[in-house]
């Protein structure tokens, strides 16, 4: 046990030795948290976790190729997430969809993103996935933001009601090194 313990406990320090953005959100049901890791100028690898009072909690891993236009940053790729759901059934989805990142001058920065998952790409009792987000950010400094944002995550299912995971407003904050 003390082993496992250890290796984990590794294997999280190389992930945040590698990263190059660290997110923080969170409301009064929902804390969210991920880790960007850049590959090269145009590729990155995504890993995050949100828990939920209510819902249950997930994982994800997505893996972006992005470009930049000036103003304009965006990302797009798949994102696999599994959710461990307590008002529903357990299941996993491959989503496809991307992150869209428009400056706005003043450190002020408009984020959103959005994930579809068909049922040909749900596995488990999930049988479709949507996520919707979008934030302001205001970067205080070159490694530190905070930001406001607004959160939706569905799953679809066939044979009972389709379940919110999350969905509301959220606060958080930042880091870039």
């Amino acid at each position: 046990m003390k082993t496992k313990f250890a290796l984990l406990l590794l294997g999280t320090l190389s992930l945040t030795a590698q990263a190059n953005d660290f997110n923080l959100g969170i409301n009064d049901d929902v804390i969210s948290t991920d880790l960007q890791m850049d590959l090269n100028p145009s590729a990155n690898l995504v890993m995050g976790y949100l828990y939920s009072n209510h819902e249950g909690h997930t994982v994800s891993a997505a893996a972006h190729m992005s470009h930049d236009a000036g103003a304009h940053h965006f990302e797009v790729g798949p994102k696999f997430s599994h959710y461990w759901a307590k008002n529903s059934s357990n299941g996993s989805v491959v989503a496809i969809g991307g992150r869209y990142s428009l400056d706005l001058g003043s450190n002020i920065a408009l984020k959103t993103s959005a994930y579809y998952a068909p049922s040909v790409l749900s596995f488990g009792s999930v049988d479709g996935q949507y996520e919707l987000d979008g934030k302001i950010q205001f970067q205080v400094n070159p490694s530190l933001g905070l930001f406001a944002g607004y959160r939706n995550i569905r799953l679809q299912y066939d044979n009972r009601p389709d379940n919110t995971f999350d969905s509301g407003f959220y606060i958080g904050a930042s880091a870039h090194f």
